[in-house]
């Protein structure tokens, strides 16, 4: 049969693709993390469904793909299951399995449009979560990241217990990153209770920073434009040398941001 590795989104079925409410509605059988089945209950009607916990990724994983050796299963996950989800994992084990990964909107998109265009610029995502690589290695490829200068969406940023992955991480982001960089905390983002923090690198307060967060790290190119969080990419650092321009203010993230607002 066939296994549909499905992205519902960063929250309600506004952000869902007609190609992910597709896969499930047709499923034989959804297999999924219990909150991502909640995701999509107004999809299912005779499906079977099977629900998994967290920290049970992989055994999910095996799950779909045995089932859709005899069925048309949907695993679901959200935001888009190729981004920190679980479509690696899953298509490592799927050899002789009819796959069709269905994309979905990420929760860093969410943000962005949420903020402007803050990713309109060069940008990067990195998880900071440590369960299953070294913590050195998260480092390392963050270190070269903040040495970039581009956006920087972190995701699985810190938990009630883990907290030292995001501590670590904002030593690094403050070593290479202006103190008045523009950072904004995104919690529950496209979901009920959504909150956007609107903070910078100096006055950022870990505490405010949970599981459910997706914290976005402005660029060299960011700036405040009212409102809006906007990159501009003929305003970085190098392409104004290139050009003879003089240093363009407002490309700098030093201007005030807006408040914290909730959506």
């Amino acid at each position: 049969m066939s296994l549909f590795i499905v992205g519902l989104g960063p929250g309600g079925p506004e952000h869902r693709t007609a190609a992910a409410e597709r896969a499930v509605r047709e499923a034989d059988v959804v297999v999924g993390y219990g909150p991502y089945v909640d995701q999509c209950a107004d999809l299912l009607d005779a499906q079977e469904v099977v629900r998994g916990r967290m920290g049970e990724e992989l055994e999910r994983a095996r799950e779909a793909v045995e089932r859709a050796r005899s069925a048309r299963v949907a695993l679901v996950s959200s935001g888009d299951a190729g981004v920190h989800g679980m479509a690696a994992r899953t298509l490592a084990m799927a050899e002789g399995i009819e796959v069709t990964v269905v994309p979905g909107v990420t929760a860093a998109l969410a943000t962005a449009a949420r903020l402007g265009a803050p990713l309109a610029d060069d940008w990067a995502t990195l998880s900071l979560s440590d369960l299953h690589l070294p913590l050195e290695t998260v480092e390392r490829r963050l270190t070269g990241l903040a040495m970039s200068g581009i956006a920087l969406a972190l995701y699985n940023p810190r938990s009630k217990t883990r907290t030292e992955p995001f501590d670590r991480a904002l030593a690094i982001l403050r070593e290479h990153r202006a103190a008045d960089t523009p950072v904004v905390v995104a919690t529950d983002v496209a979901r009920e209770g959504e909150t956007l923090e609107h903070t910078t690198l100096a006055t950022l307060d870990p505490t405010t920073v949970t599981m459910r967060s997706l914290v976005l790290v402005a660029g060299e190119t960011a700036h405040w434009s009212g409102e809006w969080l906007v990159a501009l990419r003929d305003l970085a650092p190098d392409a104004r040398r290139a050009a003879s321009l003089p240093a363009v203010a407002a490309a700098t993230p030093a201007a005030t941001p807006p408040a914290a607002t909730p959506a």
